[in-house]
């Protein structure tokens, strides 16, 4: 504890005024060291009272906030690039159903010519995509947020999707499914195929 005397002393010894920094709790300084002539004294009070002091803090509490906000758009993004592999997944599966029921259609209308064949396949295309494209972004923005992986785990059960294949694609985007792009049923890919889209 600095007394008054231990105060008197500190200002016989000096030229200069004396800056007593008192930042224990309780208090290290007597109270009434605080009046002697030469003596300044500085504890957590008149800290908390000083407009610095607050505008510190508050440049604290918004840094904080700026921080939360950084580290929750970082996760929720890391949860949104999970899902696509499995969405990548149901439009391969997509696919894959679509060219084999175009080429059950050959097989049952054999009289179409090529330019009835690329307009229906254009049309099954479109179909399919339109269908496909609301649930594979909405399952998308519902990943992102705590827990979301639930909705990509019911993707994968409501439309029986391989799981082997979503692993893999998981694994070739570079784990988690960061940078996994969901694959578009190209029209160009049909154009380039056999009749209905079987391969040549």
């Amino acid at each position: 504890m600095v007394t008054v005397a231990d105060a008197h002393l500190g200002c016989r010894c000096r030229q200069r005024p004396v800056v007593i920094c008192d930042l224990g709790m309780p208090r290290d300084v007597e109270p009434a060291v605080a009046g002697l002539p030469g003596v300044f004294v500085i504890d957590l009070a008149q800290v908390q009272r000083e407009p610095s002091a607050h505008a510190a803090a508050a440049d604290t509490e918004a840094a904080r906030r700026i921080v939360a906000q950084e580290v929750a758009s970082y996760f929720a993004s890391q949860r949104m690039a999970a899902v696509a592999p499995t969405v990548t997944a149901l439009r391969q599966r997509a696919a894959d159903v679509m060219q084999a029921e175009l080429l059950c259609l050959e097989h049952r209308l054999p009289g179409l010519d090529s330019v009835q064949r690329d307009e229906i396949a254009r049309a099954v295309r479109r179909v399919v995509d339109k269908l496909l494209h609301a649930p594979t972004v909405r399952v998308k923005q519902l990943a992102s947020a705590p827990g979301g992986d639930s909705y990509a785990a019911a993707l994968r059960e409501l439309f029986a999707l391989d799981p082997q294949t979503v692993d893999a694609l998981a694994r070739a985007s570079g784990g988690g499914g960061q940078g996994c792009q969901p694959a578009e049923i190209k029209s160009e890919s049909l154009e380039a195929a056999g009749p209905f889209g079987a391969q040549r």
